[in-house]
């Protein structure tokens, strides 16, 4: 991939970036490729050109294509992402490329394209955390929170819960069981890890930080989670607070990838309506493995570390 955009990206202020099971390391026999390239600059009618150039060189060379919602696939300018925060302007398809650049986007290592992806999500992060009353004003309590940025995590998460319901409506239960599966293993990973991301600023220690440099602090607390996979940053959470549920955690998320990685199980998810579903060994197989994953992670949040529940209990609702 970074042969074939080595020469089509624009100096200095374009990215080639990757999201989804790509971009979190747990790519599949049967993914999708999902990408963009991110514009940090003018805008420029030759741009088209190259996501006409990458469709058509990613397609040589065997890349699935995006899926058919218009999130990928095409151009995303920083302009949007970061200013359109919240408002009229930040339409759901705006709101879910910012958090998935933050929560699970890699860049291709093409030309420019590992600093232009760096210095936007660095300013993404800025906007959170600069505009944030709990670290602008006289707020100095040990257990604050970027609760602007975990605001859209939440309704990150709440807005895929509904698309998916959506989904099931506009496109007559196509995929339905596979979208089903994925919404409790990989979609609700993504959250609990931004979850966490934000929690984890109060459960550190700093007592030996100057108040003068807290905003700086938090954003590069906050960059160094964007650059770790979501299964990587739970993996810190869950054997710093909760080493005995590692096992049922991390083994039922394979469990779930060899199920996405075995063409005839996924076919046959790919394939099953709602009214067969319950029925079909496969989805019941999957369904159980979600069923231990969300066991597991409701321990991690409720039970497992007096600290963190109270947190989560904090601010998990209100």
């Amino acid at each position: 991939m970074a042969r074939i955009a080595n020469d089509l990206l624009p100096t200095d202020e374009g990215s080639f970036v990757v999201f989804g099971s790509l971009a979190r390391g747990e790519y599949t026999a049967g993914s999708d490729l999902d990408w963009t390239v991110l514009i940090d600059g003018r805008a420029d009618s030759l741009h088209l050109q190259i996501i006409h150039k990458l469709k058509t060189e990613l397609e040589k060379a065997g890349f699935k294509v995006p899926g058919p919602t218009e999130v990928f696939g095409g151009l995303i300018f920083s302009h949007d992402l970061v200013h359109a925060v919240g408002g009229d302007e930040d339409t759901n398809k705006n709101m879910t490329r910012r958090l998935l650049l933050l929560l699970e986007s890699a860049p291709v290592h093409a030309a420019g394209s590992v600093e232009t992806h760096a210095r936007i999500v660095q300013a993404i992060l800025n906007r959170y955390v600069q505009e944030d009353a709990s670290f602008i004003g006289s707020n100095k309590r040990a257990d604050r929170i970027p609760r602007f940025l975990l605001n859209d995590v939440v309704r990150f998460w709440r807005t895929m819960a509904v698309d998916y319901a959506n989904k099931y409506r506009a496109r007559g239960g196509q995929k339905w069981a596979l979208r089903n599966i994925k919404l409790r293993m990989s979609r609700k990973l993504l959250f609990v890890s931004g979850f966490f991301m934000c929690l984890s600023w109060a459960l550190e220690d700093h007592a030996q930080k100057s108040d003068d440099f807290e905003i700086q602090d938090l954003v590069d607390h906050l960059l160094a989670w964007t650059q770790r996979s979501p299964l990587v940053s739970l993996a810190g959470v869950v054997e710093r607070y909760a080493p005995e549920l590692a096992s049922d955690i991390f083994d039922s998320y394979d469990s779930f990838l060899a199920v996405l990685d075995d063409e005839a199980r996924r076919t046959r998810l790919e394939n099953l309506s709602p009214d067969e579903a319950y029925e079909d060994e496969v989805f019941l197989e999957a369904r159980g493995v979600a069923t231990k994953f969300d066991d597991a992670l409701t321990k991690l949040l409720f039970e497992a570390d007096a600290g963190v529940a109270k947190l989560v209990k904090k601010y998990g609702v209100f």
